[in-house]
């Protein structure tokens, strides 16, 4: 009797220690891990190895007590213990060594029932709290056999009792050692229920609190979805009104070269209209080019993203090469445009995207920029970057414009002589800028002008 209450006791005191201890790497390797190993194996297995050291300290205090027999029984118990704890944690055949825990629980009841004085004894009340822990590790669909099988082995060993009281000799030496043995009894058993009650607790507080948790992680990523759902719906519309402006823009300048053909098809003009028309013409076409350039490349982009080849640039020669158009636009309207370098410059960069970049950067400023203003296109070092600076002291941006800047925000602009544009370069340069690994921002102030810095890294020496 002793032996089961000792053995009983460890398990479920050591396992809650052990429970309240996870983090230990050596009871994590020992019980199975939480990731790996569910509650009720991690149970079993803590009880398999407490059951098994608890018997083999009571073993020497059975014999000296001249209990050979349960002596024998506890050795016995040790190496089946020993089987299905190896069963349980290293064959990971839980179930099976679950199963025959089971089994082999309830014939040792039956004998220790026999063994120890019967009804006498406090037999039945330890089978009961030796089935409480039994259907704390079985799965709950095997409920409907362990428990009838408990309730008819407790009324058979009874009837047998019954029947054969000879069966059951009582071996109390007097009443004082029965009242001790079920004191004890009573004893363990309510701290042995209080202590897997809390356990349970415990792990269902635990349960309860992951549950908690997943439902926050839920929650949040619910929250994730709904920001991008609504961003992507924005971005639809936009998308949307993006083509709209296009369409109208499109057919304008066509609708306007048709129109100046039929004129000139029609009636003689005076060569100050033809130029004036041709002018209007010529910057209507210029706008609807620069436009539908900047939209093929975002479409291109947005479809099947962009191969970047970075490669050794010497910036100040290509800005050179790429600024012939932007004079003449210049000249045009009145800006002097100027080029400062800082020496030689070179850093990593797409060749095609950085022109992108720079022609709608330079492009923007013209287009904001008076006439009688000045666009200055500097570069520099900074670090192990180099810079790239186009600064002009035109109209700046406004702070509601200034939120969205970079942004797809389809609507028509006008510069200071009506030029025409979709907000669609800026969104491009940003993103063509930082598929190069560079970086760009801006400063401004209304009424003097904006200036646009990127920053790419610089060729290794």
């Amino acid at each position: 009797m002793f032996l089961i209450i000792l053995s009983l006791h460890g398990d479920i005191s050591i396992s809650i220690n052990v429970q309240s201890n996870h983090k230990n790497y050596f009871w994590q390797n020992s019980i199975g891990k939480i990731a790996e190993f569910s509650l009720e194996e991690r149970i079993f297995n803590t009880m398999c190895i407490f059951a098994f050291f608890a018997m083999f300290i009571v073993s020497p205090y059975n014999y000296l007590m001249n209990l050979k027999v349960l002596v024998w029984v506890g050795c016995v118990c040790m190496v089946l213990i020993s089987g299905l704890y190896y069963l349980s944690k290293v064959k990971r055949k839980s179930s099976l060594a679950i199963t025959l825990f089971c089994i082999m629980s309830n014939l040792t009841f039956v004998y220790c029932y026999f063994y120890n004085s019967g009804i006498l004894g406090p037999n039945v009340l330890l089978f009961a709290l030796s089935f409480f822990f039994i259907i704390a590790i079985i799965p709950k669909a095997q409920y409907k056999f362990w428990v009838p099988v408990n309730i008819l082995l407790v009324l058979a060993v009874l009837v047998i009792e019954f029947c054969r009281p000879q069966l059951a000799p009582d071996l109390y030496p007097g009443p004082l050692a029965k009242t001790i043995d079920f004191a004890v009894a009573y004893l363990v058993s309510v701290i042995l229920i209080f202590l897997s009650i809390r356990y349970i607790r415990i792990n269902y507080e635990h349960e309860r609190l992951s549950v908690e948790q997943r439902n926050q992680e839920i929650e949040a990523q619910k929250e994730e979805i709904l920001l991008q759902k609504a961003e992507l719906e924005y971005l639809n519309r936009e998308k949307d009104r993006l083509l709209s402006i296009v369409a109208h823009d499109v057919r304008m300048p066509l609708n306007s070269i048709q129109g100046y053909l039929e004129i000139l098809n029609a009636i003689d003009l005076e060569e100050k209209e033809k130029q004036l028309i041709k002018g209007q013409l010529l910057q209507v076409t210029r706008d609807t080019s620069e436009m539908l350039l900047n939209l093929l490349s975002w479409s291109k982009m947005q479809v099947k993203g962009d191969n970047v080849t970075l490669e050794a640039l010497d910036i100040n020669e290509a800005l050179r090469d790429w600024l012939k158009v932007e004079h003449a636009i210049a000249v045009k309207k009145g800006i002097r445009l100027e080029m400062l370098t800082a020496g030689r410059l070179h850093v990593m960069a797409d060749h095609d995207m950085l022109h992108l970049v720079i022609r709608n950067l330079v492009s923007n400023a013209l287009k904001f920029t008076p006439e009688g203003g000045e666009v200055v296109i500097s570069t520099r070092y900074r670090g192990a970057s180099g810079l790239i600076i186009i600064s002009d002291n035109g109209i700046g941006i406004t702070p509601e414009k200034q939120e969205r800047l970079f942004q797809l925000n389809a609507s028509a602009t006008y510069g200071t002589n009506n030029e025409k544009g979709i907000g669609l370069g800026l969104l491009l340069c940003k993103e063509y800028t930082e598929k190069q690994q560079g970086n760009i921002w801006f400063e401004t102030e209304i009424g003097k002008g904006s200036v646009f810095y990127i920053s790419l890294k610089l060729q290794a020496v």
